[in-house]
């Protein structure tokens, strides 16, 4: 599948509210953005809840593929491959994906690298299978009636290795013109170490990554035109070793907390230079998403509360 949900940008600016920062390096930008928790009530949460749903579905397909008949319409949780993902999962792990999606959100609503005609054909999520082969011992011990805490230290799994999200700029023709290498971190406290793990991660200089093959591999699945129209773009890439395209890099950092000091501190990265540990000269995005309540984010988008 294609993901095609999007936000009208009044609500979602109210909800997600932009911080200006000062301007530095031109190879490099800093976007900042505070939640605002009114701003996430209906209808816009009932949006919101929607887009996320859709970021899951092909990982729910991948959990269902083989148990398909006539007979299974899936409606049934007990019956169903896919239930309770990924609502049941750690909290940990919900906070890696919500910090995925929104590096997805952010390119393709306000844009990145100077340009706004980002796309992210699908999301990742399949390739954790660590989680969803957990999620079938989750749904046996709950059809069992066996007691379980989902966030209990033992429930936790090992995050997705690989790319955390790939956008990209394609023109009318077909052809994929710009690359953006995502790489995805989201915390309850700040954590100085794993922004630094995320610009190191990035700095490496091949294009020709897990990624791609992935999102080759999920847009297979779908024989829709603009499924198949989406792959042939991505083997074409594939089989030019990239050369064609422009690449950028981008950190996307979701937290729970806002800088106390200095005062006037708005940023947990510096918005005037790339950091340190990365080492590349491609363009360098930073996006930072600040939560009060990154809890309750994460209740209200992945456990219904």
């Amino acid at each position: 599948m294609i993901r095609k949900k999007r936000f009208q940008l009044t609500p979602l600016n109210n909800w997600l509210v932009s911080v200006p920062l000062p301007v530095g390096d031109p190879q490099y930008s800093l976007r900042l953005w505070r939640e605002d928790r009114s701003a996430l009530a209906a209808p816009f949460k009932d949006e919101v809840l929607a887009y996320f749903d859709e970021a899951f579905e092909d990982a729910r397909k991948c959990l269902r593929e083989g148990f398909e008949d006539d007979l299974c319409s899936f409606a049934d949780p007990a019956v169903d491959p896919a239930a309770n993902f990924p609502g049941l999962l750690h909290r940990v792990t919900q906070q890696g994906y919500l910090g995925e999606a929104l590096g997805a959100l952010a390119v393709e609503h306000w844009g990145a690298g100077g340009h706004n005609d980002w796309q992210v054909p699908a999301m990742l999520f399949r390739f954790h299978s660590a989680e969803l082969q957990h999620l079938a011992s989750i749904n046996d011990r709950i059809a069992r009636g066996v007691p379980f805490n989902q966030d209990a230290t033992p429930e936790m799994r090992p995050g997705r290795t690989g790319d955390d999200a790939l956008a990209f700029r394609m023109d009318d023709e077909g052809v994929i013109s710009d690359v953006l290498v995502i790489e995805a971190k989201c915390l309850g406290a700040n954590n100085n170490g794993t922004i630094a793990e995320a610009h190191e991660k990035l700095s490496t200089p091949l294009l020709k990554n897990s990624g791609f093959r992935e999102l080759i591999n999920i847009l297979d699945k779908y024989d829709t035109g603009e499924a198949q129209k989406w792959r042939a773009a991505l083997l074409e890439l594939w089989r030019s070793g990239h050369m064609t395209v422009s690449r950028y890099d981008c950190v996307s950092y979701g937290v729970g907390a806002q800088p106390k000091r200095p005062k006037t501190r708005e940023s947990w990265m510096d918005p005037l230079k790339s950091h340190s540990s990365y080492t590349l000269k491609y363009p360098l995005v930073g996006l930072e998403y600040q939560f009060l309540d990154l809890a309750g984010v994460v209740d209200s988008i992945f456990r219904g509360k």
